[in-house]
């Protein structure tokens, strides 16, 4: 089968690492990418090293998220170009840039102008704030947001002030948003035939990847996350054991639960001391203690031979050279080479996406400065006669077939709401069989977006999920993690043992759009779910599923859960300062990254079914999610000689990144730095030994005396009266804000990011939106979570009406 994003063109003027991942993530799923950038020089973001790294006059960096891709190479200011440019974006099937709000208005390619050319474009839009309030146009720069959305405040200790991802989280996130809001208008185009915009911003992107914790912030009383006393803490609201322990000779990871199994191993009186699921959350600082006095006795090895073979979920803490030699990352075939033009390889990772079944490799290296330009203006005819609006016409044949206009299996909830404008997944429906995280946070992305999820759980208990207590936290009953992640889905109960269960089951299978699932390898081969069964009753069905390591390789069978993932993965050695030992971060990101990819996925096979009428099936595991996150540091790392990536001895934020790169403790507060010149700041600050340091070389390979200098400078004075200083000078820097400062910003206010939604028992909670706008819309839903069973009576009535099988398109 084709790739599913075949035979579609994107125009992408974005610039540095979100909108550009996205790109790419449109690239690896098949769609033809050129990107427009300026004559010589290219866009900014082939000057932004890492480790001062450069492959053929660009960055590393600019390598890893640009391969793939064609360069245009087009002077904007200049008449000809834009006239060419514009005959360009007539034929393309979608557009996007990131520059600040107001740049493309001056230009003459903002959405209106653009939509005049191409009545049917989807055109994207990247922001670092939303497109309006205060913060419009503030830099959107990773650490700043990361600093500004509470973030600093989840990872490291109690002990360690705002502790960043180091990483840049908030671009690879936003940008995963970025590609299924656009994937998600290409449907709602294809139904409508009209032009979708589609807006996501850094700062909302954020917000939204700690939707679980803010749920639980906004209906805790405001109180804010207290992170652990040990060195290792993983989470601020999960209870002992969960973190990271060291051992003998290593560390090893722990996830939670498991408290009785470790404490017959270990012999340390826990249980005695604290009997209850809820005293290990109140105790969980001298629990801890415990442990780590008691695995501090033995190698990682021997107390993993020990506590797997019990069912404890635990893992190894590996580095990058140990990850990527483990026989789990070997099976995953993760890593490809792209061809320069020297003939030389580059390695990096591939797409974390299977689709049919195959993994997806490209070797097409990211290209010079405008290398495709002349074959690009020859193809498309650009400078002659403007063509024919070829969406009106010869690619009218690739539309999407229009799913409205077939009879609808089960009610559409979009269409019974009266929508006047219904969501570009309205005429979608949804079987969810995941659980935890990972899965049910794809199928709340495809609700957000106007899909009907039916949520099938066990009778009595349900999705475990919903007795994962965070923080002691319970609301109606139930967690406030499975609130926030299942708001606007509806719940059917069954056995998936029982005949008759799995009867109805079927029955449902077969007018799906959608079946998703996040067992274990095997589990629903054994049930008779699994995607051949499925296929054989809707040959057109959409199949989706989540794994922990893979679908095959020796760690399949290992439990797939989050802190294990950032373990194995070397996501634990990024963060914090270089002698803090693995520092995880404080959520739970890797169910997040493997649901976003999944979406992803999925709606890339939404796409190809509108176009070819095939379904298709989309496999995503969370350890090659772990891995695809960290696709610019890997790659550095592949090509560095292999060297481990050595964090700062203080005020740590990026490995890879030099001075004065971090976060820093003022007067009265903390102050966010991004990259600058070091004399520069030195002027600024006043600040006379900055001066010194004139080679920007220096900032990387002397960071560590820089950052020092820097940090006995910065506590002269308070946060604002340093941003006072700093702003004006066009300084990339930010206030460090915990959630309580900023709920009460009019920055957060402008975002309209809180919604309260309502259960059908009447109970009300607030919680996070979805951070897309389309048209200009917020993606909200009154619709509060489900409880357990509360469908099965309507949607038994439903199944009930006999219905042909889904062999449609």
């Amino acid at each position: 089968m084709p790739l599913p994003l075949k035979g579609l063109l994107v125009i992408e003027f974005s610039q540095f690492l979100a909108a550009p991942s996205a790109g790419l993530r449109l690239a690896d799923l098949g769609a033809r990418v050129i990107k427009i950038e300026r004559p010589g020089s290219g866009e900014a973001g082939r000057q932004i090293a890492i480790k001062n790294l450069f492959v053929e006059g660009s960055s590393l960096v600019f390598h890893t998220i640009n391969r793939n891709k064609e360069s245009y190479a087009a002077d904007l200011k200049n008449p000809a170009d834009l006239a060419q440019v514009k005959q360009l974006l007539a034929q393309a099937d979608i557009m996007t840039h990131n520059f600040r709000p107001g740049i493309m208005e001056k230009i003459g390619l903002d959405y209106d102008a653009v939509r005049a050319i191409n009545p049917r474009i989807v055109y994207g839009v990247v922001t670092g704030y939303g497109p309006t309030g205060p913060w419009a146009t503030k830099p959107g720069q990773d650490l700043l947001i990361q600093s500004m959305s509470g973030l600093a405040y989840l990872s490291g200790t109690k002990y360690d002030g705002p502790t960043p991802f180091g990483i840049a989280v908030a671009d690879i996130i936003c940008g995963s948003h970025f590609a299924q809001g656009l994937l998600a208008a290409l449907l709602k185009r294809n139904r409508t035939g009209q032009s979708v915009l589609v807006e996501v911003s850094l700062l909302e992107s954020v917000l939204d990847m700690q939707f679980e914790l803010l749920t639980t912030h906004l209906n805790d009383g405001g109180q804010l996350p207290q992170r652990g006393a040990a060195r290792g803490t993983a989470h601020a609201y999960l209870s002992a054991p969960y973190g990271i322990y060291q051992t003998r000779d290593s560390y090893l990871a722990l996830a939670m639960g498991n408290l009785d199994k470790l404490d017959a191993v270990l012999d340390t009186g826990i249980l005695a001391d604290y009997p209850t699921a809820s005293s290990w959350f109140e105790g969980r600082d001298d629990i801890a203690e415990r442990l780590v006095d008691a695995l501090r006795e033995e190698p990682t090895a021997t107390w993993l031979a020990r506590l797997e073979p019990l069912g404890v979920w635990c893992a190894e803490v590996l580095n990058y050279q140990q990850a990527t030699s483990s026989p789990g990352y070997q099976a995953l075939g993760m890593q490809q080479l792209v061809k320069l033009t020297d003939g030389q390889s580059l390695p990096t990772t591939r797409c974390p996406i299977r689709i049919d079944g195959e993994k997806l490799y490209s070797d097409k290296a990211a290209p010079k400065p405008g290398r495709d330009t002349a074959a690009i203006q020859e193809e498309f005819g650009l400078g002659a006669a403007l063509p024919p609006n070829p969406n009106s016409s010869e690619k009218e044949s690739l539309a999407f077939s229009d799913v409205s206009d077939r009879p609808a299996p089960l009610s559409r909830r979009g269409k019974a709401r009266g929508e006047v404008n219904p969501k570009p997944l309205a005429d979608l429906l949804v079987v969810d069989f995941s659980q935890f995280l990972s899965g049910p946070s794809a199928a709340l992305r495809l609700a957000d977006m106007g899909a009907r999820v039916i949520k099938i759980e066990r009778p009595e208990t349900g999705d475990i999920c919903r007795h994962l207590y965070t923080s002691n936290v319970i609301m109606n009953g139930e967690s406030s993690v499975f609130h926030a992640i299942n708001r606007n889905k509806e719940s059917f109960a069954v056995d998936l043992k029982n005949e008759d269960d799995k009867a109805q089951v079927r029955e449902l299978l077969r007018r799906a759009d959608v079946v998703m699932h996040n067992y274990r390898p095997g589990v629903m081969e054994r049930l008779g779910f699994d995607y051949a069964s499925v296929k054989a009753l809707n040959p057109n069905v959409v199949y989706g599923e989540i794994s922990g390591y893979g679908p095959d390789g020796p760690w399949r069978d290992k439990p797939g859960q989050d802190l294990l993932l950032q373990s194995v993965a070397g996501l634990a050695w990024l963060s914090g300062n270089a002698d803090a030992g693995p520092v995880p971060m404080g959520l739970s990101i890797v169910d997040m990254l493997a649901g976003a990819h999944l979406a992803q996925g999925l709606l890339a096979c939404l796409v190809r079914r509108g176009r070819r009428g095939e379904g298709g099936l989309v496999q995503v595991s969370m350890l090659e999610s772990a891995f695809d996150f960290q696709f610019e540091t890997i790659t550095t790392f592949f090509n560095d000689g292999g060297a481990l990536p050595q964090r700062t001895q203080h005020n740590s934020a990026h490995a890879y990144l030099g001075a004065p790169y971090g976060i820093y403790q003022t007067s009265n507060g903390f102050l966010a730095l991004a990259m600058g010149s070091i004399p520069v700041l030195g002027r600024l600050l006043g600040c006379e030994p900055l001066l010194h340091y004139l080679e920007p070389a220096q900032a990387f390979t002397e960071r560590d005396e820089i950052k020092a200098t820097l940090a006995q400078h910065l506590r002269t004075a308070t946060t604002e009266a340093w941003l006072a200083i700093l702003e004006p000078a066009d300084i990339w820097c930010a206030n460090v804000l915990s959630w309580d400062k900023l709920l009460a910003h009019e920055g957060f206010a402008a975002l309209n990011v809180v919604q309260e939604v309502s259960m059908r028992d009447g109970y009300q909670y607030r919680t996070t939106r979805c951070p897309i706008r389309l048209d200009g819309e917020l993606l909200t839903s009154p619709v509060g979570s489900p409880k357990l069973g509360q469908d099965n009576a309507a949607i038994l009535a439903e199944i009930a009406t006999p219905q042909t099988a889904r062999h449609d398109a």
